[in-house]
């Protein structure tokens, strides 16, 4: 009897023995899929299937003048997420020779693992990115919920190396979906959570973007910090005017109310458009965009004004839910190619970051 407990006893040491080599077998499994920097052999491919790899090879039609970007990986657009993140890294491959400081990348949403793919594909190619994720505001309470939610589980996943500033919505003033006293009270209970987390740097700044006509003292009060988006195309002035018209209007009309409560101003959307109907004297097509960037970020840069061009790429989504000019800012199509005829400017950006 004596022998046969001990015969037990060895086998359920056996076991317990065992589950635990299992245990930390799978343990060390799932650390590694979840940190990019542990996996010595991560394969990727794209929404085709094509294969992915972490070399970045230079383009010498790529010049590093931007001071920041608009970005949105093609086929993102919820809930048809058909983008992977082996399309989001060949994006970054290129985002990353588009200006000689820290690229900085303005995302317009969560939903389709937007902001977890590019923070994952700047930590596997080990370029020097921040990004600024956006929780986007609609009338869909659920819609919010959901994004906020991906925000912070994000934050907490990835912390606040690769993060800029937070934005809530985009131009939700403009489109009257919620009130400014709701948009104004969204912003100050994510500013709150955010604070409470450890880590956080102290001066993240949270904030939305609109129209530059709708910033005013109520606006510059519930932001830290004053992003507007400034669109000469719409104005309706030709292409040779825009950049002095942009400039003019950013200064007397956000950077005013930005000066008076000392809080940074950033031209938060500001573009060409290659293809739609025309506004007067703006006409879209790739030698008005040519003209434009060329004066403007050259400009923008000698002056050091902090901007985010609008857009990387073209949207195919909102030429079919809204109108071809709508789909038609990118500097590039969808397949990642430079507009045919165009040349970006050579100039370096020197305006610090919106934290300095």
């Amino acid at each position: 009897m004596k022998r046969r407990n001990i015969i037990i006893g060895v086998i359920v040491s056996l076991l317990i023995i065992t589950a635990i080599i299992i245990g930390l077998a799978v343990g060390t499994r799932k650390s590694k899929s979840n940190n990019p920097t542990s996996d010595s052999n991560p394969t990727f491919t794209t929404w085709d299937g094509q294969s992915v790899n972490l070399t970045i090879q230079t383009n010498s039609i790529y010049k590093k003048s931007l001071y920041g970007i608009n970005y949105g990986p093609v086929n993102a657009t919820w809930p048809e997420c058909g983008n992977t993140l082996g399309d989001v890294i060949e994006d970054v491959k290129i985002l990353s020779q588009l200006t000689k400081r820290q690229v900085l990348i303005r995302l317009y949403g969560m939903d389709c693992n937007m902001a977890n793919y590019t923070i994952l594909a700047i930590k596997y190619l080990r370029v020097d990115i921040k990004v600024i994720p956006t929780i986007w505001v609609d009338g869909n309470m659920t819609t919010y919920q959901r994004q906020h939610d991906d925000l912070f589980a994000n934050l907490q996943q990835h912390g606040f190396d690769y993060i800029e500033g937070i934005s809530v919505g985009n131009e939700v003033i403009f489109r009257k979906e919620v009130s400014t006293d709701d948009l104004y009270k969204r912003i100050a209970d994510v500013r709150q959570a955010i604070r409470a987390l450890p880590n956080v740097p102290k001066d993240l700044p949270v904030f939305t973007s609109d129209l530059g006509s709708n910033v005013g003292d109520v606006f510059t009060t519930a932001v830290d910090a004053v992003f507007a988006n400034v669109h000469p195309y719409f104005a309706g002035v030709t292409a040779e005017e825009a950049t002095a018209w942009s400039l003019k209007w950013f200064d007397e009309n956000d950077v005013t109310f930005a000066n008076k409560q000392k809080k940074p101003a950033v031209i938060a959307e500001v573009g060409w458009p290659t293809n739609g109907l025309s506004n007067k004297g703006a006409v879209a097509s790739i030698p008005n965009l040519q003209t434009f960037i060329s004066q403007f970020i050259c400009e923008a840069n000698k002056k050091q004004y902090k901007y985010y061009y609008f857009e990387t790429f073209d949207t195919p989504w909102k030429t079919e839910r809204f109108t071809l000019l709508e789909g038609s800012w990118g500097l590039f199509y969808p397949d990642r190619t430079l507009k045919p005829g165009l040349t970006l400017p050579d100039c370096a950006p020197t305006a610090p970051g919106i934290r300095n």
